[in-house]
């Protein structure tokens, strides 16, 4: 027992009056906890995470909830999914009326593909804008076209 809770009780004399007392301090402590949960999942977006590390911390949040006993709905789970995205998934998240016909597993699986195939066109854009930049730079010290022309009056 908490040893702050060991001062609020010390005073009763019932036993009953001794557990609606530990009843209430836990109540309110959950129901804070609770709160802070589902602030903390308005709050969650795929923003500096990889689309795994979010949907798992959703789940993670999820589950906590449902262990206090404040669980939420699959559609209401879903809603908190699909609002933390960003940009990028924008022609996943117009498919939402589709969703209520999968599994929150199955979601999960399409987001997380989608984020796969993300990752590597970021990947091969990356690696295009190297080459050219590259290429732009070994070619621009090779031949400046203002010293050719240049070059070509002194021989005139």
């Amino acid at each position: 027992m908490p040893k702050g809770m060991l001062t609020r009780v010390i005073r009763y004399k019932a036993s009953f009056q001794f557990w609606d007392k530990i009843h209430s301090y836990f109540h309110s402590h959950t129901n804070a906890k609770a709160s802070q949960l589902h602030n903390e999942l308005r709050n969650t977006n795929l923003e500096s995470q990889t689309i795994s590390n979010y949907v798992l911390h959703i789940q993670t949040l999820v589950n906590a909830l449902t262990t206090i006993g404040d669980s939420i709905s699959s559609k209401e789970h879903l809603n908190i999914l699909l609002e933390g995205l960003l940009k990028e998934y924008e022609s996943i998240v117009s498919l939402r009326s589709c969703f209520d016909l999968l599994s929150m597993d199955e979601v999960e699986t399409l987001l997380l593909g989608h984020g796969s195939c993300l990752d590597k066109f970021k990947k091969k854009v990356v690696a295009f804008i190297n080459v050219a930049t590259t290429s732009f730079e070994s070619n621009s010290s090779i031949s400046n076209p203002q010293e050719n022309l240049t070059h070509q009056e002194l021989r005139s």
